[in-house]
């Protein structure tokens, strides 16, 4: 029992030894902790990005990659959510870029401020969503302070002279800075806004990345005029008193994501002055149309709409040019026959002056009324023309148009009663050649008179009635021919014995008495032959 006893207080002793031999290693585990949060506690605030909300805060370091402009320092206080932040434009350690940096110390303690800075619509207060719109940052106000360059120091020291926005529109300034008047600097703009004026503002108080000091920067949406012109589509001469309507042709939307315009919806009425030119108010760029709902006296509504691509370098110098066309009877007499113009033919049209058809047989009548009916009547006509067109009766509506149309265009014909006269032989029917004729009107007065050559003769201008035709030396009997009042061919064809069908004839007797002739020789030597033969026979009996 004792020997039991003694092995066990040799036991007690060597775990007591041990026991000791952990709590130091323990007390020096503990002591290195203390000291390396110590360290820690020592290390600057912008040397760590912490996450507010579970986001994360990108690193931003341009020195090596210039266009890597999200990858900011970690740092030791919580930014607020979403507070991505891009800073660009500087360079490394060793090369600070042309401007005099302000020395910003790593240690900077309570008396210095996060920067959030967030672009916005100046209409809405909406941020502008829109990456890479760039920054300055100035000392004081203005830039009397000069150009500030920031800095972030993990994983190793970078400078920034430029500050750019991500895809929010937001970015933090790199480091805190210290309390006093800054201005920013806006070098670019989103697409749709204009460069926004120098944004000062003051830091009184001390703010750490959890709750850092916010700044919005607002920006003026673009806005342009839409410039209109109006001339005459023949003179080219400016047409005064012209009234549109405009309407967004697509959803006019901005990048702060603001509706401004629904696609359809009227935004604006332009009034044309005396010179022909108008413009709208100022709207936001995108796609318009205008309307024309008014035009000048005697001129015909435009009814077709014009699309506008509104751009910021729009000017009165590119405005949209609309010719305008004037309500016109356009009127185009021509012969039945041969659709020739005819010229000299006058037409009287209501409350107008008559109007003479020009050289190539047309009349234009324009200055018309609205709401107005007008009769287009053809008068008279040059000899030997005759009319065969009946008066027109046109109405122009309020807008302008007559049967849906700004101007009115049609053709109309006069004629003149022509007769083809065509004499041909008896035999040959080949047109007669080498003589002479004449006609003569109901009261025998002489018509016409010609020599046949050998093809049809035309006669025009001749009245209705009954005609007689005969050869100049009377030797043909007179042949009657039946004019009508129509505006087509007539023809009259007739025969006569001519000379060549008088040799023909004789000729042809002589040639028929000279085959008669050899016949009946033959026919008295066939006879004389049978009876020389009938004697011989009878001397041989």
């Amino acid at each position: 029992m004792k020997l039991r006893k003694r092995r066990n207080v040799s036991e007690e002793s060597y775990w007591k030894s041990s026991t000791d031999i952990m709590a130091g290693v323990l007390l020096v585990i503990l002591l290195v902790v203390m000291l390396l949060l110590l360290y820690l506690t020592q290390l600057p605030t912008e040397e760590l990005t912490h996450t507010a909300d579970n986001e994360t805060v990108a690193e931003t370091h341009i020195d090596d990659d210039p266009d890597n402009d999200h990858d900011y320092d970690h740092l030791n206080d919580n930014p607020p959510e979403n507070a991505d932040g891009g800073g660009g434009g500087g360079g490394g350690e060793d090369d600070p870029g042309t401007a005099e940096p302000v020395e910003v110390k790593p240690d900077q303690g309570n008396d210095k401020t996060a920067v959030f800075v967030t672009v916005v619509d100046e209409e809405t207060g909406n941020a502008i969503k829109k990456e890479g719109t760039l920054f300055e940052l100035y000392n004081e106000k203005g830039h009397s302070g000069g150009l500030q360059t920031l800095h972030t120091y993990y994983p190793k020291k970078t400078e920034y002279k430029q500050y750019k926005t991500i895809s929010d529109g937001t970015f933090y300034l790199p480091e805190k800075i210290s309390q006093g008047w800054y201005s920013l600097h806006n070098l670019t703009a989103p697409e749709g806004y204009g460069v926004a004026d120098d944004f000062e503002f003051e830091i009184t108080e001390s703010l750490d990345w959890s709750d850092p000091y916010y700044v919005e920067v607002p920006m003026s949406p673009s806005k342009n005029r839409i410039y209109v012109r109006n001339v005459d589509a023949s003179t080219k001469e400016a047409i005064p008193n012209v009234i549109y309507n405009v309407y967004a042709a697509e959803d006019i939307t901005t990048l702060d994501g603001t509706l401004r315009f629904q696609s359809g919806e009227k935004v604006d009425t332009i009034k044309c002055d005396k010179t022909g030119n108008g413009a709208s108010k100022k709207l936001y760029l995108g796609k318009y149309y205008i309307s024309q709902i008014k035009t000048d006296t005697y001129y015909a509504l435009n009814q077709a709409s014009i699309d506008v691509d509104l751009k910021l370098t729009d000017t009165e110098k590119n405005a949209s040019v609309v010719e305008c066309e004037k309500t016109r009877i356009k009127i185009s007499l021509k012969d039945e026959y041969t659709e020739e113009p005819v010229t000299g033919a006058v037409y009287s049209v209501t409350d107008k002056e008559n109007v003479t058809t020009n050289d190539d047989g047309i009349i234009a009548v324009s200055d018309l009324k609205k709401d107005t009916a007008y009769t287009v009547t053809l008068e008279s006509v040059p000899e030997p023309y005759r009319i065969s067109s009946e008066p027109v009766t046109l109405k122009v509506d309020k807008d302008g148009y007559i049967s849906g149309e700004p101007s009115y265009s049609a053709t109309q014909t006069a004629y003149v009663i022509r007769l083809e006269v065509n004499v041909k032989d008896m035999i040959f029917k080949n047109s007669v050649s080498s003589a002479s004729f004449a006609l003569y009107n109901s009261s025998d007065d002489l018509v016409d008179e010609w020599d046949a050559v050998g093809e049809t003769h035309l006669i025009e201008g001749l009245e209705p009635g009954v005609y007689t035709m005969v050869t100049n030396d009377n030797t043909s009997s007179g042949l009657q021919i039946n004019v009508k009042d129509i505006g087509t061919l007539q023809k009259s064809e007739s025969q006569m014995w001519t000379l060549w069908d008088t040799i023909l004839v004789v000729a042809s007797v002589i040639v028929l008495a000279l085959i008669i002739y050899i016949i009946i020789r033959i026919a008295r030597s066939r006879r004389k032959k049978a009876n020389d033969h009938q004697k011989d026979s009878i001397k041989e009996k």
